[in-house]
C-alpha cells in the first residue's frame, strides 16, 4: 500500500505587519491584506520538544517567526465534533472580535487541505483531510495551574488579588461585554494563562459556545472538567452563565487556599473555612504589612473567600453575577488604594518611632532587666498614672526607691520564660540565639547561638518575636525548637550539654510548652499537627492533635487541668483535652487576629485572657466558655498578655508602647507603664516576687 499528498496550506495573518500586530490591542478589518505563512516553518514541524499543552480540542505547540517572536499555535484534533467548515469560520470570526486584556488574543488561524491518495485492493482511493489551527499571543508565565500553592508558600497575596480580579474582568466581558454572550464552559486553572506581569487572560473558551440571548438551555455535549461543573450540569446537562459562576468560585478558592481550596472548603461550613483561610494568610501578611494596610488585605482574603463560597452554591439561583462580584472586587481594591506591592523578601521590620537614637541598632526595643527586673506591681495603687520617660537613657530618682536605668540593648532579646524558683529569664532574639539571664545579679547564665535556622517565629503582633524555647527546671533542661523542624534539649547547668537532638516538625517549630507535672512536651510546627512528647519514653511522640489546617501561633497546657491545654489560632483560641485528642471548645469573639492569651485564675474559677490586633483584650470564663469582660484602652494591637503567679494582676503589652496592668478580680485598670522606647514585645513575671 502507497500514498501520495497533496497539500495546500495557508496561515492568515490579520494586519498589515503580523509581528507588530503581536505587540498592539488587534484591529480586525475585512478589508486588511492576509500573509501566508507556514505553520510547519514556526513550530519545528509540530515537534514535541515544540509542545507546551494538551487540551480537548487539539495540541499547543509553542511557534517562533525568524525574528524571535513568539506564538501559540493551537492544532485542533481531527475528530472534534460539530464543527463543519463553515461553522469553523464563523467561529473564528467572532472570536477575533474580542479584544480584552483578560483574554488571550487569537491573532491568526491556519486552514490546510491535504489531499491523499492510496492504493486500496487494487483502486487507487482518494480522500481530502482538513486541518486547522489557531493562533494565540503566547504568554511567558504559563497556565495558572502551575502557580498554585496553599497560603503559606508560592505567590503573595497582591499578586494573587491580580489573579482573582483579571480572571473576573475577563469573565465579565465573555458574559456581559458581548452581544450574544459567550460562555466559557471549561474554566479552570489550565485554561488561565499569565503574561510575564502574572496579569491572568482566559483562554481556550472554545468554539461552539457562543450563546444567544437564551439564558439557560440542556446539552448532550460533553463539556468542561470534573471538580469545575456545577450540580445542574451534571445531573441534568443544564447549562447557564451559572455554569461559569460556579467554575469561578472554584478557581478563586484554590487560588487563595492552593489546589487543594475547594475540597478543603467542602470540609467544613463556610465561616469556618474563612476564619482558617483568614487566619492563615494573616500569620503571612502580617509579617509584611501592618496596621491600616494589613487590616485592608486582611479584608481582601475575606472578601475573596466568601465571594468563591457564594460561587459555588448548589442552587444556581443563589449564586451571584459577575457584575456583582466584579463591582465588590473593586470595592476592596479602593480600600488597599495605592499600597506598594513587595517583590523582595516578605520578611521586614519596620520602624514607627518619629524619633531614634542614633546608637539605636535594630529596629525595636526590648527594656533592660534592670528596670523589668525591679518594677514592683504592688505600687500599682497609683491608678492611671504613668511612668514616662524620653531618649535613649532615663533615670528616675524617687525618696527611698533605688535608681533604675533604661538601656537599649545593641542585640535586643525578648523575654520567653521565667524560671519557677530562680530570678532567672529564658530570653530570645531576632537572631536565633537563646539566653538565660539572672534578674538579680544582671550575669548572663548561658548563651546558645543559633545553630541551624532561625528559631524566631514571627507572632502575630506585627514585627514582635518570641522564639520556640522552654525552661524545664526539674530537669535542669532547655528545650528549643528550631526553623528546620527539630528540637535539641539542652542542660543549663555550666558546661552546656546537648541532652537530646530528634526531627519533630516538617519545618519551623513556632512554639513550645512543657507540663507543669507531666514528662510531656508540645509543639507546633508550621505545617505539621500539634505533637505531645514524652522524655520518660525516649522523646516518643505520644499524641498528635489536627487542627485542621489551622495554623497555632501560641500553645499552653492547663496549669489546674493535667490533661487539657489550649492552643491560639488566628481568630479563636481552641481548648483540647489530649487524653480523648478532641476539641472541647473554642473561644470566638475578637474582630480582628487573636496574638496571645494566658491562663488565670479568679477565686476557685479558671479563666483565659486574650489579645487581639483590634487593640481590646478579652476574658473568657473556662466553665460557661463565653466572655465575660473586654478590657479597652490600648491604642494599637495588645501583642502579649500576662497573669502574675503571685498577685491578683494582669498584663496586657501593645503595640502602642505601653503595659497595662489590670486587677484579675474586678477587672478595673489599675495603672499603665508608658515607657515611650517601642513596642512591647513581650511580657514574664517572675514567681515568688512582685517583678
Amino acid at each position: 500500500m502507497s500514498e501520495e499528498d497533496d497539500e495546500e496550506r495557508s496561515l492568515w495573518v490579520v494586519s498589515g505587519d503580523p509581528i507588530a500586530m503581536m505587540d498592539q490591542p488587534f484591529d480586525f478589518n475585512y478589508s486588511e491584506s492576509f500573509y501566508l505563512l507556514s505553520d510547519e516553518e514556526i513550530t519545528d514541524g509540530f515537534s514535541e520538544e515544540r509542545k507546551i499543552g494538551q487540551g480537548a480540542y487539539g495540541t499547543v505547540y509553542k511557534g517562533e517567526f525568524r525574528n524571535g517572536k513568539e506564538i501559540a499555535v493551537k492544532m485542533l484534533h481531527n475528530d472534534t465534533l460539530g464543527f463543519d467548515d463553515k461553522q469553523f469560520e464563523n467561529e473564528f470570526q467572532n472570536l477575533m472580535r474580542l479584544e480584552h486584556p483578560n483574554i488571550v488574543r487569537l491573532v491568526a488561524y491556519c486552514y490546510e487541505t491535504q489531499h491523499k491518495y492510496a492504493e486500496y485492493k487494487g483502486r487507487i482511493v482518494f480522500a481530502a483531510i482538513i486541518h486547522r489551527a489557531l493562533c494565540f499571543e503566547y504568554l511567558t508565565g504559563g497556565s495558572l495551574e502551575n502557580h498554585l500553592s496553599d497560603e503559606f508558600h508560592g505567590l503573595d497575596w497582591p499578586t494573587r488579588f491580580k489573579i482573582i480580579k483579571g480572571t473576573c474582568e475577563g469573565l465579565k466581558y465573555l458574559h456581559e461585554g458581548l452581544k450574544p454572550p459567550i460562555y466559557h464552559l471549561d474554566l479552570k486553572p489550565g485554561n488561565i494563562l499569565l503574561d510575564k506581569n502574572m496579569v491572568p487572560k482566559l483562554a481556550d473558551f472554545g468554539l461552539s459556545k457562543l450563546f444567544t440571548e437564551e439564558k439557560t438551555r440542556v446539552t448532550q455535549t460533553p463539556i468542561g472538567t470534573v471538580g469545575y461543573l456545577p450540580p445542574e450540569y451534571i445531573e441534568k446537562n443544564v447549562l447557564s452563565n451559572k455554569l461559569d459562576i460556579f467554575s469561578l468560585g472554584v478557581v478563586i478558592l484554590n487560588v487563595i487556599a492552593g489546589p487543594r481550596g475547594r475540597s478543603r472548603s467542602a470540609e467544613m461550613s463556610s465561616q469556618e473555612f474563612t476564619d482558617l483561610v483568614l487566619g492563615n494568610w494573616t500569620v503571612r501578611l502580617q509579617a509584611t504589612w501592618n496596621g491600616s494596610s494589613l487590616e485592608a488585605y486582611r479584608q481582601q482574603v475575606k472578601t475573596c473567600t466568601e465571594i468563591a463560597l457564594k460561587c459555588v452554591e448548589i442552587d444556581r439561583h443563589k449564586r451571584p453575577n459577575i457584575l456583582d462580584i466584579v463591582n465588590k472586587i473593586n470595592e476592596t481594591e479602593t480600600m488597599i488604594g495605592k499600597l506598594p506591592i513587595s517583590h523582595g523578601s516578605e520578611v521586614r521590620f519596620v520602624n514607627d518611632h518619629r524619633e531614634k537614637p542614633t546608637s539605636y541598632s535594630d529596629e525595636f526595643i526590648t527594656l533592660e532587666s534592670r528596670l523589668a527586673s525591679h518594677l514592683n506591681l504592688s505600687d500599682t495603687q497609683v491608678n492611671q498614672e504613668a511612668y514616662h520617660h524620653n531618649g535613649s537613657s532615663f533615670k528616675e530618682k524617687e525618696e527611698d526607691r533605688e535608681v533604675h536605668q533604661i538601656l537599649p540593648m545593641e542585640n535586643p532579646d525578648i523575654p520567653i520564660d521565667a524560671h519557677p524558683t530562680e530570678p532567672w529569664i529564658l530570653t530570645g532574639n531576632i537572631f536565633g540565639s537563646v539566653d538565660i539571664l539572672n534578674c538579680d545579679t544582671q550575669n548572663h547564665l548561658l548563651l546558645i547561638l543559633k545553630i541551624s535556622g532561625n528559631i524566631v517565629k514571627f507572632a502575630y503582633a506585627s514585627e514582635i518575636h518570641s522564639s520556640a524555647a522552654k525552661l524545664i527546671a526539674r530537669k535542669q533542661w532547655l528545650v528549643v525548637g528550631y526553623h528546620d523542624g527539630f528540637i535539641r534539649v539542652y542542660t543549663y547547668e555550666s558546661p552546656v550539654q546537648q541532652v537530646k537532638r530528634f526531627k519533630a516538625h516538617s519545618w519551623n517549630i513556632t512554639c513550645l510548652d512543657v507540663h507543669p507535672t507531666e514528662p510531656y512536651v508540645l509543639s507546633v510546627g508550621l505545617l505539621d499537627p500539634i505533637k505531645m512528647w514524652d522524655w520518660n519514653k525516649g522523646w516518643e511522640c505520644i499524641r498528635m492533635f489536627d487542627m485542621q489546617g489551622v495554623l497555632a501561633h501560641g500553645i499552653k497546657f492547663n496549669p489546674h487541668d493535667s490533661y487539657k491545654f489550649a492552643a491560639a489560632s488566628v481568630m479563636n483560641v481552641q481548648v483540647w483535652n489530649f487524653r480523648s485528642s478532641r476539641r472541647e471548645f473554642t473561644l470566638f469573639g475578637h474582630g480582628s487576629a487573636v496574638s496571645c492569651f494566658d491562663y488565670f485564675t479568679r477565686g476557685n474559677q479558671q479563666y483565659i485572657i486574650t489579645g487581639s490586633l483590634d487593640k481590646t483584650a478579652r476574658i473568657w470564663d473556662c466553665k460557661s466558655r463565653t466572655c465575660v469582660q473586654i478590657l479597652i484602652g490600648h491604642m494599637d494591637c495588645v501583642t502579649c498578655v500576662c497573669s502574675h503567679p503571685d498577685l491578683p494582676i494582669l498584663l496586657t503589652g501593645s503595640n502602642d508602647e505601653t503595659v497595662r496592668l489590670w486587677n484579675s478580680i474586678t477587672f478595673k485598670l489599675e495603672g499603665v507603664l508608658d515607657f515611650e522606647l517601642g513596642k512591647v514585645g513581650a511580657i514574664v513575671c517572675l514567681k515568688g516576687s512582685k517583678r
